[in-house]
């Protein structure tokens, strides 16, 4: 593929991110979104302005088209499988996505300016790329089905399917031709596994917006579940008001409806109880 090709590629695939990040953005704004769902909205932006400088390599400088180019789209996977995790109601571990960053900037500043060999970056751009990805896939087999039951598992192999890529990419790397080389010049299955690289983007995007709506999806049938319940039939002991559940335990009214709805009490006394309980207070304050 002529080097000008793939540029335009690379540059339609970072503006396509671009949109993407804007959709998100909206969405983000205007509909019910859950914890990671912002981190995946700049992932888009960031992978974004990545593929927009990598498509102006050898027209701009190389710390921008290579060193913040890279690391702009490696944070955006770490933003992507950060946010799996707060979507999953788990902490995500800061701590190490920035020591994995610090440590990926020496290399590619090593590998760019002390020992120059494109073969290197690319290696170890791929590594941590698929290894990400890999993170990605057992979140979501591991702790997704915590917040959407019974879901499957399509995305989560997605992911493992994503990162067969950048391992590829790696191996053929370093089996091929060891001279200089550039992103926009590279041999053909390089430019197969880069051009699908830039699409698996876009559709983990999409797949993401898709899984917010499934948690959506899954909360408003689980609220039509207990208000159903709740309208039904309700067991209550005629004695001391407390309500059977579904698993046959005796609750508090109060306990049994904060179970289902969203809803909190607070206490107070009316007329008839607080005569009937300290009737001198009640005479007072009636006289």
């Amino acid at each position: 593929m002529d080097p000008l090709d793939m540029r335009t590629l690379i540059f339609v695939s970072g503006f396509t991110s671009l949109v993407l990040f804007f959709c998100m953005l909206y969405i983000w704004e205007h509909q019910q979104t859950y914890p990671g769902f912002l981190r995946w909205t700049f992932a888009s932006l960031l992978n974004a302005a990545g593929m927009i400088l990598i498509s102006q390599r050898n027209i701009i400088t190389d710390v921008l088209s290579i060193i913040v180019a890279d690391v702009l789209l490696l944070a955006a996977m770490m933003l992507i499988t950060s946010g799996l995790s707060l979507f999953a109601t788990r902490n995500p571990r800061n701590r190490s996505y920035a020591a994995t960053m610090a440590l990926f900037l020496v290399f590619i500043l090593c590998f760019t300016y002390l020992w120059p060999s494109y073969p290197l970056r690319v290696i170890v751009y791929s590594l941590v790329q698929a290894s990400l990805c890999l993170l990605a896939a057992y979140i979501l087999y591991r702790h997704l089905p915590a917040v959407i039951p019974g879901r499957d598992m399509t995305f989560s192999w997605f992911f493992i399917f994503c990162s067969v890529f950048p391992i590829l990419r790696a191996v053929s790397t370093f089996m091929g031709p060891q001279e200089p080389a550039e992103v926009l010049s590279v041999g053909l299955i390089n430019q197969v596994v880069i051009l699908v690289g830039l699409e698996v983007y876009v559709i983990v995007d999409i797949g993401l917006i898709i899984l917010n709506g499934q948690r959506i999806n899954h909360e408003l049938k689980t609220a039509r579940e207990e208000i159903k319940t709740i309208a039904g039939f309700i067991p209550i002991c005629a004695s001391c008001k407390k309500i059977r559940d579904d698993e046959g335990s005796w609750n508090q009214l109060e306990a049994y409806l904060s179970q289902r709805i969203d809803v909190s009490f607070s206490h107070g006394l009316c007329p008839e109880c607080a005569q009937k309980l300290y009737p001198d207070f009640y005479k007072k304050a009636d006289g």
